[in-house]
């Protein structure tokens, strides 16, 4: 006979386990319907059922009764559902309100409720609702509603529920795990049938040879130095496993190269066996297990994976495609006030409740396996970006920029009896931010836009703060009206009080709050900008000069470098005196080298590593003792190693202008070859020793005496000429060295930082309030910088299974699929950019792509555009190169 079971959380329940404080009632074969109606009730619904809030009272009551507790229970419960029940309405629709009209599955407002839907298990969230709920909602309050938003999206439930009902989704998250879940959950959706068959069969095969993959590469060496960045000696996993982490990162970070879109696939099937696998376990909070949890869950990582791994495969199978694309369309919902018009009809979202989850602090793992955080300070950084909900939040200076009695009320009254000074302080901020974020919002609402909100209550030193009411309020004063409430879940709190989660619905009817005006200011820069391009400076007198600037433009010879004057202008033209700008395609440095020169504190982003070190040398005033003295460690270096048979298989297996070999005398072949197994053993660690790679770079090959190379060119080593002479690499080293530490530096220069970073992943939490972003992205089918400097990258430690795929991962090569892969680059500007701030993209235009108003497209959905200008390139110098590229003319694409 079939049995169903329910558990009743009691708080006196007697048990040794805190988390274990449950009666469970056993339901038989008659009882099947009962059980069907009491299943999605939470343990306080129930209790209010049964008639007793405590264990004591029950157990009492049954013994009156001359009954066993679960038989007292099945009888109280079935009195009530014959009392309750009328036809085949369900009890839980009354309890949660009387006079509701909408019948929502208490269970369906909770993560349970789509448990089984795909993507849903993926990465489980417990704190979410289930994609029956918000499709629930949009039917009913908004079923002409063609574009949704939801500003607190979590892991995706309703952007993508919104999409698979073929209307347009936007959404915001803070967390980068939970956006790079979303993203990762809207590709699956909008693969079409022949992608989605192939990327099946490989994660089939992926999964079945995952073992042989992680033994093939070695651990992630810069992740394990992070880990020690952030997370100090505390020890989360086994050394077995951390090795295998480790490991896996590699792989996934090499499988990336050739197959991205399986890649993604696999990281989150890594990201949701991170924790399971670790010594950690997440019960609410993440904390440590105990050591009966460790016997209990003890799960290993790779095991978890190729488990995670056939659940996404099947749910591949079985999910249908959509047509439109939910759309990242900010981290911050506060930083919607800064976006062009969008047009929301309708909203659909569960604001944090005002419960003390630090969601950052809880997927700290899975944020450090993502490369999202980089020092411990980078946790502190998301906390006060943050919704301010738990008393860990609480900040000083958040300024309270509206007033409200009632909020205030209940700050005064905690002031007074609260057990912790910073729990006020966390209720006038949490309502302060909500109270931003919807000013932010009300900006992109169509007129008649409908709101839902779910959201749940809260009780501190046993004050209720009735946050539903409390935002409400704040709503009906920017001109919203309050059409519809509904309790959904009763629920209690640690000390036995009750609580209730209620939906919430709003219309928005304000005409003038509809109206959305546009900015009528002028930017300060428009001024500078007209007289540039009336100018054309860097075009005239010395500026024109092939050699104008600081020597150390020259540091390194590189195709593809912008003109140093042009960069100054630039600079010029849009940053004010003592401001901030990044370059996220920083090259060599050119654009944040001039603006370390004219006192502006610049940020830098490159993913070559040759190009890093080159900028890495100029934005930094070098020591000289340093790098004298890695100059001698280098040498007593080479003078002792000797150069292995695998190194020499390894060079010989680099061909593209010639043999590698071809270029060097055998004796300065094998001092290169010492010398960069050298740099990989102790890559640099300060900016003097960055000078000194960086000169070796440009020593590398070229055309004169100080070149180590045959005769070939200084920019790009085309094919060798010339005899075949030995030139040794430390004398030519320390000359280029000695130059370069001779030259001078103004007085207002501000040092620079460069950062190892991929422009379209997550950029660093201290990038932030910049005044301008200049940049000079690859241009559209033109100089390939991986060919331009091969030789430069294989020094850097490329190999040649490298240039096979690493560049695959390059945006010079993603462009040419699609000009989304800026998406992620201009939504990320707009947020790390003050009010006023701009972005200038220095590009190119041919006859195959006009890159200008290609990226124009996609920019609008962030930015406005200022101006879009072409320039004749004809001034441009060749450096004796013919072929430069299909490039017809340089774009200049001004936003704001």
């Amino acid at each position: 006979m079939s049995q169903y079971f329910k558990n009743i959380y009691y708080p006196d329940y007697p048990s040794n386990n805190p988390n274990q404080r449950n009666i469970t009632l056993a339901f038989g074969e008659k009882d099947q319907e009962l059980y069907q109606y009491i299943k999605p009730l939470s343990s306080q619904q129930l209790r209010e059922l049964i008639g007793h809030s405590t264990f004591a009272s029950l157990k009492q009551a049954a013994e009156e009764e001359g009954l066993a507790i679960n038989t007292y229970c099945l009888m109280i419960l079935r009195k009530k559902a014959r009392s309750l029940q009328k036809s085949s309405l369900k009890i839980y629709n009354d309890l949660a309100s009387q006079e509701a009209h909408l019948f929502i599955d208490p269970i369906q407002a909770t993560y349970r409720g789509g448990k089984d839907e795909p993507l849903h298990s993926w990465y489980p969230i417990l704190e979410g609702y289930s994609p029956k709920f918000v499709e629930k909602l949009l039917l009913e309050f908004a079923p002409n509603a063609s574009s949704v938003l939801d500003p607190f999206s979590g892991s995706g439930t309703t952007p993508l529920t919104i999409a698979k009902l073929d209307r347009q989704s936007y959404y915001c998250e803070l967390n980068p795990l939970f956006q790079y879940l979303t993203e990762i959950k809207g590709l699956a959706l909008s693969l079409d049938y022949s992608t989605r068959k192939h990327v099946i069969s490989f994660l089939q095969f992926y999964t079945d040879n995952i073992n042989e993959y992680i033994e093939q590469v070695n651990p992630d060496n810069l992740l394990r130095e992070s880990y020690s960045n952030i997370f100090g000696d505390s020890l989360f996993f086994k050394d077995e496993t951390f090795d295998k982490v480790l490991r896996l990162r590699s792989a996934i970070d090499h499988l990336a190269c050739t197959n991205q879109l399986a890649a993604k696939f696999v990281t989150v099937a890594a990201l949701a066996s991170l924790v399971p696998a670790s010594l950690l376990i997440r019960r609410g909070d993440l904390r440590f297990k105990t050591s009966e949890e460790r016997k209990r869950y003890c799960i290993d990582f790779i095991k978890s994976v190729k488990h995670q791994l056939s659940v996404i495969v099947m749910d591949l199978e079985r999910v249908a495609s959509i047509k439109k694309k939910p759309l990242f369309i900010c981290e911050d919902a506060r930083n919607l006030i800064n976006i062009p018009y969008i047009g929301i009809d309708a909203i659909i979202t569960s604001p944090p409740y005002l419960n003390g989850t630090n969601y950052f602090r809880n997927t700290k793992i899975e944020l450090w396996f993502l490369r999202c955080l980089h020092s411990k300070e980078d946790l502190s950084k998301f906390r006060l970006k943050s919704v301010t909900a738990g008393i860990n939040d609480v900040t000083n200076n958040k300024e309270i920029d509206y007033k409200n009695e009632h909020i205030q009320e209940i700050v005064n009254t905690l002031q007074k009896v609260a057990y912790d000074r910073r729990i006020p302080k966390m209720i006038a901020n949490y309502f302060c931010d909500m109270n931003s974020i919807f000013n932010a919002i009300k900006k992109h609402l169509t007129k008649n836009a409908v709101v839902m909100i779910d959201i749940g209550d809260s009780i501190y030193s046993g004050i209720h703060v009735p946050t539903d009411e409390l935002l409400t309020e704040l709503l009906i004063e920017k001109g919203f009206s309050l059409e519809y409430k509904k309790v959904l879940r009763k629920r209690m709190s640690r000390n036995g009080l009750p609580l209730q989660q209620a939906l919430l619905v709003f219309h928005f009817k304000n005409p003038q709050a509809y109206f959305v005006k546009e900015e009528k200011e002028l930017p300060k820069w428009i001024h500078s900008w007209k007289r540039f391009k009336a100018e054309l400076p860097h075009q005239q007198g010395s500026f024109a000069k092939r050699n104008w600037g600081h020597p150390l433009h020259s540091l390194c010879s590189y195709q593809g470098k912008m003109k140093p004057s042009l960069a100054f202008h630039l600079v010029k033209t849009f940053v004010p005196s003592n401001g901030t700008l990044l370059d996220p395609f920083a090259g060599v440095g050119t654009i944040p080298f001039e603006a370390s020169l004219q006192g502006i504190k610049s940020w830098a982003f490159e993913i070559s590593p040759a190009a890093f070190n080159i900028c890495w040398a100029k934005l930094e005033i070098p020591d000289k003792k340093a790098c004298f003295k890695i100059l001698d460690c280098l040498e007593e270096f080479i003078q002792k190693e000797v150069v292995s048979d695998d190194e020499i298989k390894k060079a010989e297996a680099i061909h593209f202008n010639g043999s590698l070999r071809d270029y060097f005398h055998p004796q300065t072949f094998r001092e290169i070859l010492l010398a960069r197994r050298y740099f990989k053993k102790y890559p640099p660690r300060n900016c003097s020793e960055a000078l000194v790679l960086a000169s070796l770079l440009h020593i590398l090959h070229g055309n004169r005496p100080y070149a180590l190379s045959r005769r070939s060119h200084p920019i790009t080593p085309f094919s060798p000429t010339g005899p075949i002479e030995y030139r040794a690499l430390i004398p030519r080293l320390r000359d280029k060295v000695t130059r370069s530490l001779s030259v001078n530096y103004p007085a207002n220069f501000v040092s620079g930082k460069i950062l190892l970073q991929d422009a379209t992943l997550w950029w660093p939490q201290q990038i932030d309030q910049l005044d301008a972003i200049i940049t000079s992205p690859p241009f559209y089918d033109s100089v390939r910088f991986y060919l331009a400097n091969w030789m430069r990258l294989w020094f850097c430690g490329w190999e040649a299974e490298d240039f096979r795929t690493k560049p695959l991962y390059f945006v010079d090569e993603r462009q040419k699929v699609s000009f989304e892969v800026y998406e992620p680059i201009f939504r990320q500007a707009r947020e790390r950019l003050k009010q006023g701030g701009v972005m200038v993209l220095h590009l190119g235009k041919s006859n195959k792509c006009d890159m200008a108003e290609a990226l124009a497209i996609v920019a609008k959905k962030w930015f406005r555009v200022a101006d879009i200008y072409s320039e004749n390139v004809n001034h441009c110098e060749s450096h004796g190169i013919k072929d430069k590229g299909a490039v017809t003319s340089h774009q200049y694409l001004v936003l704001y």
